[in-house]
């Protein structure tokens, strides 16, 4: 059995935890995996009934990618939620 506290993520690896919150599901793990793909070296998610936990480890030199194009990517969700009447303002 492999020991839990080793790691074989690259020294040159960034690990991103992020909590999607149920209410914002599928749609908002849609724009995340979009966002990632062409991105992350892998993703892990875990799935629970109030939230999914989402582990994204990256390249170093593309962390900030992620974080701009993923605050991008929240701005137009948080704009469809809003044209559907799904959002609380």
């Amino acid at each position: 059995m492999e020991d839990p506290t080793k790691s074989d993520t690259p020294p040159d690896h960034t690990v991103l935890g992020l909590r999607i919150e149920a209410d914002l599901l599928p749609e908002w793990f849609d724009a995340v995996k979009a966002v990632g793909r062409p991105l992350y070296r892998r993703m892990a998610v875990i799935e629970k009934p109030e939230e999914w936990i989402v582990r994204i480890e990256l390249p170093d030199e593309k962390v900030a990618q992620f974080n701009e194009e993923m605050e991008a990517a929240w701005a137009v969700f948080v704009e469809g939620r809003r044209a559907e009447g799904r959002w609380p303002e």
